[in-house]
């Protein structure tokens, strides 16, 4: 793991040394964002998701970016209490960024480590991707917004995921002054090599989601409402969920994604 960070520091000297002192920037953007959205139908052990999370723009060189972004996903029932903290996933990510015309092209590393709380757990859960991403956008009547990926796991503790495909679109249905009307649809593909402790293969989760957002100065608020198909909801043994969500977001800055 050590690796990529070393990879990133090299990359970000070349760049450095090759641009202009006028080209570079030092922690030039942060980004903020919290969620929160009910199950729809719960179960006594999934009845709330929320997210806590944040990303730094942490060298920009000319075309260059070097970001890292740190999330923490915690899942809520009410098997011990009335909000009961039984999961907490960490989603740790490094990467470089590069502009491509209107796309953007970016080499990562992405970590999820995900563990129970209050709860004895026997086995790691953990998982290493290194991959690419292409993202991108196209303004206009209807403004859209891309994204797609593939990777490679380079360490997977107890799931045996292999490769890892992700694309999603989003699209500002209607506009007005401080707000919008947005649809959104994202997909995960992973292979999986099985293993006689996890009976299963190959998956895709899915979710769809329609919301409104408001704009106020340099920060935003969501209200949504989401379908989700998600495998492995839980830590050590192999389930997916088909469930409505209803939540909302706060960005910073205004339009910030996870």
């Amino acid at each position: 793991m050590l690796r990529v960070p070393a990879l990133l520091a090299v990359v970000a000297s070349f760049a450095t040394a090759s641009a202009s002192a006028a080209d570079v920037e030092v922690l030039p953007a942060v980004t903020v964002h919290l969620e929160a959205a009910r199950y729809a139908p719960s179960e006594r052990d999934l009845r709330w998701s929320t997210w806590i999370g944040a990303g730094a723009t942490a060298l920009r060189v000319g075309p260059w970016t070097f970001f890292g972004t740190a999330d923490l996903e915690t899942i809520l029932g009410d098997e011990l209490r009335t909000f009961d903290a039984n999961q907490a996933n960490y989603h740790l990510a490094l990467g470089a960024r590069v502009s491509l015309g209107p796309f953007a092209l970016s080499p990562f590393f992405h970590h999820v480590s995900r563990h129970h709380v209050d709860r004895p757990k026997e086995r790691a859960v953990d998982w290493n991707v290194l991959g690419v991403r292409l993202s991108g956008e196209r303004e206009g009547r209807v403004p859209v917004r891309f994204h797609a990926s593939v990777g490679k796991t380079t360490q997977a503790s107890l799931p045996g995921y292999q490769w890892e495909l992700t694309g999603g679109l989003e699209a500002d249905l209607y506009r007005w002054s401080g707000g919008a009307a947005y649809a959104r649809g994202a997909f995960r593909l992973v292979t999986v090599e099985e293993a006689p402790e996890i009976p299963r293969g190959d998956f895709a989760d899915l979710t769809a989601e329609g919301g409104l957002r408001w704009r106020f100065g340099p920060r935003s608020v969501e209200v949504f409402a989401a379908f989700e198909r998600r495998n492995d909801v839980f830590l050590e043994i192999p389930s997916v969920r088909d469930r409505a969500l209803l939540g909302f977001r706060i960005l910073l800055p205004a339009g910030a994604s996870n």
